[in-house]
């Protein structure tokens, strides 16, 4: 593979941020859809089971395109296959505002997926090109900011467009952006140079393919089906390690194998990829978990539930940038653990009483979102900082594949332990709901007549209300210790980093 390619009548910044309004709408449809998921049920003739397969084939396509992405952008050029992927993405964009049914919009998100999983590590590639060396971090940062700020964007933007519009223009809007984000970048950037040319790995694509499909599956329907009390869900997990194990073995004993086999090996990436992981699973928890709260809790609208989380990514943009700047100068391991902690910790104080005002909430998630936005770009850093160039297209790969799963984990663990704790918690205090409990009777009493049968629906309603609050809380906790495995992670590549410095 030849040095970075310039880009041609423009700056690396300019031509970083075309590359960077792609994977932002490619990146913001992860969680843009979820919040306009109850508006498509009646349009599409189905219901809350069916629509979430809309959420779940976008993921499997995302990772089918992602485990070829590498090998097809030294085959064709990173330039030109994003500019592919993002076209592709853009025409599925119009199929699904136009969906009539069910099978119609699925088949649309599928491909959709496809064009994401291609738009993604690409647009990463890119920008690790056209930045120098030592600005990394900036182009880090500037990833980071679609990363983080596209996902935390998403339910206020979609509340707001099916606010004055329908959902149908949550897909619709991204024609003109994806359209004229294409055009400029083939009329501005330059082609960059091909990778060195390899076969491509059939089995191991298909491998690696069945076995995120089906993890992904099973996450996505673990929740509604029972996880391991489903027949179908036992199977999805057969398949999931039967084909992922295979996968493994094909990486290792494959003369040409999907992935190069000494990636593996560089310890800062493996160690960054976890930490990536881990971090991916806070994130994803909490994006899912808030519009929840908002809308069914506190029984605020699509709209005004993003509204009340805006502030908090707008912040997370920033500091998104201002970690990937602050990369370069200082040793990204130390920037990314400051707010890993600082992560840990909002993640840990956050709190959502049925009955805590708006403007509290509001601060508890702009501290989450100004720490969480600063830790993507410091670690991509880390990842892909001592991968050689001809690696870099496989490297960038595998962080994006890996985030996706570990978004599709978040997401389940999330739903899974907040039904799972708020029943412990419903059982736990079943004591209080028996009609003639004082306790009940007098917290009942401002309210009416102490009738029984009045008293015990009452007191259900109420208490169901209190243990979720008491499961989110949980949940929120939880998280946090993903953030602080992540942290300890990033720790331990800070002090094998500086061991090996010292020997030289």
């Amino acid at each position: 593979m030849t040095g970075t390619s310039p880009a041609r009548g423009t700056g690396k910044w300019l031509a970083g941020s075309l590359v960077s309004v792609g994977i932002f709408i490619a990146l913001l449809d992860t969680t843009i859809v979820d919040i306009v998921l109850p508006k498509m049920m009646s349009s599409l003739e189905t219901d809350l089971y069916g629509v979430q397969w809309v959420v779940i084939v976008y993921f499997i396509g995302s990772a089918v395109a992602m485990t070829a992405a590498a090998f097809l952008a030294e085959r064709l050029g990173p330039r030109r296959l994003y500019v592919l992927g993002l076209l592709l993405f853009v025409g599925a964009s119009a199929f699904c505002g136009m969906a009539w049914n069910l099978a119609a919009m699925l088949t649309a998100r599928f491909v959709q997926g496809l064009g994401e999983g291609i738009i993604v590590p690409v647009g990463l590639i890119i920008l690790y090109r056209v930045f120098p060396p030592e600005e990394q971090g900036a182009a880090m940062g500037l990833y980071g900011l679609s990363a983080s700020f596209a996902p935390a964007l998403g339910p206020t933007l979609g509340g707001l467009i099916t606010e004055h519009l329908s959902w149908r223009w949550v897909f619709y809007v991204n024609l003109p952006v994806g359209i004229l984000d294409a055009l400029l970048i083939l009329a501005l950037l330059a082609p960059l140079a091909r990778g060195t040319r390899r076969r491509f790995d059939v089995l191991g694509f298909g491998l690696v393919s069945l076995a995120l499909s089906a993890l992904i599956v099973l996450l996505g329907k673990g929740q509604e089906l029972g996880w391991w009390t489903s027949d179908t869900i036992v199977w999805l997990g057969v398949v999931t390690v039967v084909a992922g194990a295979l996968a493994v073995l094909r990486i290792v004993l494959a003369r040409e194998p999907l992935f190069p086999r000494r990636v593996f090996t560089v310890r800062s990436f493996v160690l960054a990829l976890w930490t990536m992981a881990f971090l991916s699973i806070n994130a994803y928890g909490f994006f899912l978990l808030l519009p929840v709260f908002l809308q069914r809790l506190r029984g605020l609208t699509t709209l005004q539930a993003g509204l009340v989380l805006l502030p908090g990514a707008l912040v997370s943009a920033g500091t998104t940038l201002a970690s990937g700047l602050l990369s370069d100068r200082v040793d990204p391991r130390k920037v990314g653990i400051v707010f890993l902690l600082a992560t840990a910790v909002a993640s840990y104080v956050f709190r959502t009483d049925p009955d805590t005002p708006l403007h509290v909430l509001v601060f508890y998630y702009v501290l989450w979102g100004g720490a969480v936005g600063g830790t993507f770009a410091p670690v991509t850093v880390v990842a892909l900082e001592r991968l050689r160039e001809d690696e870099v297209n496989d490297g960038s790969t595998l962080v994006n594949v890996l985030r996706l799963v570990a978004g599709s984990i978040g997401t389940a663990f999330a739903t899974a332990t907040l039904s799972a704790r708020t029943a412990e918690y419903m059982q736990a205090t079943r004591y209080f709901l028996e009609p003639d409990r004082p306790a009940l009777l007098a917290v009942l009493s401002s309210l009416g007549p102490a009738d029984p049968v009045r008293a015990r629906v009452l007191g259900k309603a109420l208490m169901l209300r209190a243990t979720t609050s008491w499961a989110f809380d949980a949940v929120y906790d939880l998280l946090a210790v993903f953030m602080l495995a992540a942290a300890a992670l990033l720790t331990v590549e800070l002090v094998l980093s500086s061991r090996r410095r010292d020997r030289r």
